[in-house]
């Protein structure tokens, strides 16, 4: 660990010196994760930074993983029932429970929110309970930001900012939408990964079809032109409490235009332009005031595309190529708000 985050986890550790430290994540696929997970998970590489941190000499402190669905309220209270957790970056036995109870999440320090999308019912009802958790304990993100931060709309709060975009279910519209621009992505709201991400032309066979079929599975699509640059990468930027952190550039593979790491893409470290700066600086306002502590925004060329809120991805990448422990980093931080 450098220095300088040696010296400010002294100073946190100070704070908690008589408490036992409780830092505790609700994921889901954790104790399943496969080997790219175990090594490319970004809650994951959370888990282990804060283990390596919690057991540094004097500091006593405790690691917990509850799921979504361990959440519960009871007159008013609501309470978790966490695993006590050992984790490795091993892949035979890389998590190991080590006890089982109940915590009211009012006597818990700090809670990391990182359930996967989709954003449906079961997402929201988490998110509805974790808001009925005393402001005693920090939560992040904070789940009144993470409920107002739909991670694709989020973004259309800076129209100047983004591609020509529309948000419709209203097949007609997405056509005439089409017949404008010739080459559009369209996309449902509430999914990750690149699913249910469709590249279209005017030219192309089924386009009816298939605007169709996205409607009936996913209800309302938002399409934005196709940015051809895409082919040279898109940029992921980590913001920490609106700051940034490090930033990566995701090469989309061959044949591919989703430039997403789980779908084979390949990325390096990214030399953040002007415009780049410029955006982060437009968003860190908006990310403060929604209390959205760690996200990642994504650009393609100089347009921002979504602002990643529910659990943001790519840190374990983004250290490679910084040569630097980001997990670490974002871990302290969020002590040295706890202590505040």
């Amino acid at each position: 660990m450098p220095v300088s985050d040696v010296k400010r986890f002294k100073k946190v550790k100070r704070k908690f010196y008589k408490n036992k430290l409780k830092v505790a994540f609700i994921a889901d696929d954790i104790k399943t994760l496969n080997s790219f997970g175990i090594h490319h998970n970004a809650t994951f590489g959370l888990m282990l930074a804060s283990q390596e941190l919690l057991n540094k000499k004097n500091t006593r402190g405790v690691l917990l993983l509850a799921s979504s669905n361990d959440l519960k309220i009871k007159q008013g209270k609501v309470y978790g029932m966490f695993d006590e957790v050992f984790v490795h970056r091993g892949s035979r036995n890389y998590l190991k429970v080590l006890s089982r109870k109940e915590y009211l999440l009012d006597t818990l320090d700090v809670i990391f929110l990182r359930k996967d999308p989709p954003f449906d019912q079961s997402y929201l009802i988490l998110s509805y309970i974790l808001s009925l958790a005393s402001c005693k304990t920090l939560i992040l993100n904070d789940p009144h930001g993470v409920l107002r931060a739909n991670e694709k709309l989020y973004a259309c709060n800076f129209p100047e900012l983004m591609p020509p975009t529309l948000v419709s279910s209203d097949k007609k519209e997405i056509l005439q939408f089409l017949q404008k621009y010739k080459d559009i992505v369209i996309k449902p709201l509430f999914y990750k990964g690149g699913i249910g991400v469709e590249h279209l032309k005017l030219k192309d066979e089924n386009v009816s079809k298939l605007i169709t079929d996205a409607i009936k599975k996913y209800s309302i699509l938002m399409a934005q032109k196709y940015l051809s640059v895409v082919k040279q990468g898109d940029k992921r930027i980590l913001l920490l409490d609106g700051k940034i952190l490090g930033a990566i550039l995701r090469i989309p593979k061959k044949g591919e235009f989703r430039a997403h790491i789980s779908r084979g893409a390949k990325y390096k470290k990214l030399k953040l332009s002007k415009r780049d700066l410029y955006v982060c600086n437009k968003l860190k306002p908006y990310l403060k005031r929604d209390g959205l502590f760690l996200t990642g925004v994504d650009l393609i060329g100089k347009y921002l595309i979504e602002i990643n809120v529910t659990c943001p991805a790519n840190i374990v990448e983004a250290s490679e190529c910084y040569k630097q422990d980001f997990a670490k980093k974002i871990i302290l931080e969020a002590l040295r708000k706890v202590s505040h």
